[in-house]
């Protein structure tokens, strides 16, 4: 039997678990063997019994970021044993601290090769938190010795190639997406919300964080007719500013803050925009997800997916900085533009054809990230190909 050895933080809540599980799964549906190893327990996703799981640390989410940061040496020399007495040759690591784990084995010695998958965009990190700076130098230091990079989007790949030109093997693979799976669970009855047929609903799925941006979201319904409601599905460490705003501005019977959900796309079906509003993204997924829920899209012009997917024949390189952007397959505006936000949320729900429009051309570019077809290309460079 085929063997793959996947590595990753933990399967917390996010958009790199998510694939991770979902390749996980996908592989051991193909009859290979998955080994996994996490650093910390956090299991929000459920993978197949036939996945093996190994935890490298007692480390949990609690721990501080100082502590984790001091680990890596340690989890490093565990690695390099574990791919001795289990003769691994290959792990593909996601997230960062899998990622300098991984490289930092090989370094003290260990001889597999070390493929990192990169989940989001190097200008995220630059100009971020202390924690965020001390990812870039690592990532600096380190990347440089990694035998693969697979990059998410390819606005991210040429970002890191202009950061670090000393990479040099590399590829760009997207995210896989399970669209009969999303679609089935789009058409489940929502029982714990109502919506109201004489209102309009803006819908937005993801973490509750500083760089989400949730806040333009809320400020920009202040401007918007009364019938005009938002639903925030997610938590997070912003939740309680969020909500502080919120109702400290009168805003609490227009904005609906839903929680986690483990089927979000049924809310998605029955909003009538979804809308992005990060500063920063790797490959959102919530976009993809959108688009097959047959839900238009508005999102930020932010590096480094949504332009390759809402504006496919477009320079990846140029990026809006006022107005909007009626793009082929959703709506762009800049970074932080609240009055662009107001202005691309009013221009789409005034103009039903053009919702039309990007409901069809949403779901036909969807099908270029279906699970065959990223899946195999994960297959390749895992060199478990039939």
């Amino acid at each position: 039997m085929k063997k793959v050895t996947l590595f990753i933080n933990s399967l917390t809540l996010g958009g790199a678990e998510r694939v991770l599980s979902i390749l996980a799964t996908e592989l051991v549906k193909q009859n290979i063997e998955v080994n996994l190893l996490c650093i910390e327990k956090d299991h929000a996703y459920v993978l197949p019994k036939e996945v093996k799981i190994t935890y490298l640390s007692n480390l949990t989410k609690h721990d501080s970021s100082l502590k984790k940061l001091l680990y890596l040496p340690y989890l490093a020399l565990k690695l390099k044993k574990y791919t001795k007495e289990h003769q691994i040759t290959r792990i593909q690591s996601h997230i960062y601290r899998a990622n300098f784990t991984n490289i930092l084995a090989k370094i003290f010695g260990s001889k597999h090769e070390v493929q990192v998958v990169e989940v989001t965009s190097i200008n995220n990190l630059k100009d971020g938190s202390f924690s965020k700076k001390i990812n870039f130098m690592l990532i600096q230091l380190l990347y440089t010795k990694a035998d693969l990079i697979v990059f998410k989007a390819e606005r991210m790949k040429e970002e890191f190639l202009k950061s670090i030109p000393l990479i040099k093997n590399y590829t760009v693979i997207n995210n896989p997406y399970d669209i009969e799976k999303i679609q089935l669970a789009s058409n489940q009855i929502v029982e714990d919300f109502n919506f109201k047929e004489e209102k309009q609903y803006i819908v937005t799925v993801g973490r509750f964080t500083f760089e989400k941006r949730h806040i333009t979201l809320i400020k920009a319904l202040e401007s918007l007719d009364s019938n005009i409601e938002l639903i925030l599905i997610g938590e997070g460490s912003e939740e309680a500013n969020l909500k502080e705003y919120t109702y400290a501005n009168k805003l609490g019977e227009r904005v609906h803050f839903l929680g986690r959900k483990e089927n979000p796309f049924k809310y998605m079906k029955h909003s009538d925009l979804f809308v992005l509003t990060s500063k920063g993204e790797g490959f959102p997924n919530v976009i993809v997800e959108a688009m097959i829920c047959s839900t238009p899209v508005i999102s930020t012009d932010c590096i480094s997916g949504p332009r390759e997917i809402l504006a496919p024949n477009t320079d990846i390189n140029f990026q809006l900085k006022s107005d909007i952007e009626l793009a082929e397959n959703g709506l762009l505006y800049p970074v932080d533009n609240q009055e662009s936000l107001i202005k691309a949320i009013t221009t789409l729900l005034d103009d039903k054809e053009r919702q039309t429009l990007y409901k069809n051309n949403g779901l036909e570019k969807s099908n270029e990230y279906t699970l065959e077809k990223i899946i195999n290309k994960y297959k390749k460079i895992l060199c478990v190909e039939s």
